[in-house]
């Protein structure tokens, strides 16, 4: 035979996490009639009289069970899950879209060096690549472009200094070399002829 807590506990899980209202009133029914001297006999008393209330008014929402049942636990563990996958994917989608923003604007700097280059504002060329190299520090281009912009000019020990980063960013690029061989023929050609910058 079940102790009065034991028929307690399970009259509860039945009216309030199955809603089970009909086995759960047996249950509280047997509580007080086997265990009329038990304080679980008051609960079963107080949850009796709230299903009266509730079989002639099953809509109100004061008689309904005060916790959710495991359906409403579960839908709170999907909800937050859902929140947390939601706010991850704006984190991840933000950080791409930030990503993009910066390979644009880096692009585009680039772009407007290689303009600045052609229209002959070597000045303001070197500008627009010094600025890319600070938007990307680990991309190539705007180190290239400013090396190629220095071996033009003559100025080799800058040349130099922007190959070496520019190395740094890509080791492998073949066009590395060939900026190698060109730097250093003109290194050669002017320590021969005329002096070293």
């Amino acid at each position: 035979m079940a102790s009065a807590i034991e028929l307690y506990r399970e009259a509860y899980e039945a009216d309030y996490r199955r809603g089970d209202w009909q086995y759960a009133e047996e249950l509280y029914r047997k509580i007080v009639e086997q265990f009329p001297y038990s304080d679980e006999k008051e609960y079963a008393l107080v949850h009796l009289e709230r299903l009266e209330k509730l079989k002639n008014n099953p809509k109100e929402p004061s008689l309904q069970p005060v916790r959710g049942g495991s359906d409403g636990n579960a839908l709170s563990v999907v909800s937050f899950l859902l929140i947390i996958v939601v706010i991850s994917g704006a984190g991840v989608g933000g950080y791409y879209v930030w990503q993009y923003c910066k390979a644009t604007t880096y692009n585009d700097l680039v772009l407007q060096g290689l303009i600045s280059e052609k229209a002959g504002d070597d000045a303001s060329a070197a500008v627009k690549y010094r600025h890319a190299q600070k938007i990307m520090p680990g991309n190539a281009l705007a180190y290239r472009s400013m090396a190629e912009l220095y071996l033009e000019h003559n100025k080799y020990t800058l040349a130099e200094i922007e190959r070496k980063r520019w190395a740094l960013a890509s080791p492998d690029d073949p066009a590395l070399r060939e900026f190698q061989t060109k730097l250093n023929d003109a290194t050669r050609v002017k320590t021969n002829g005329q002096g070293v910058e």
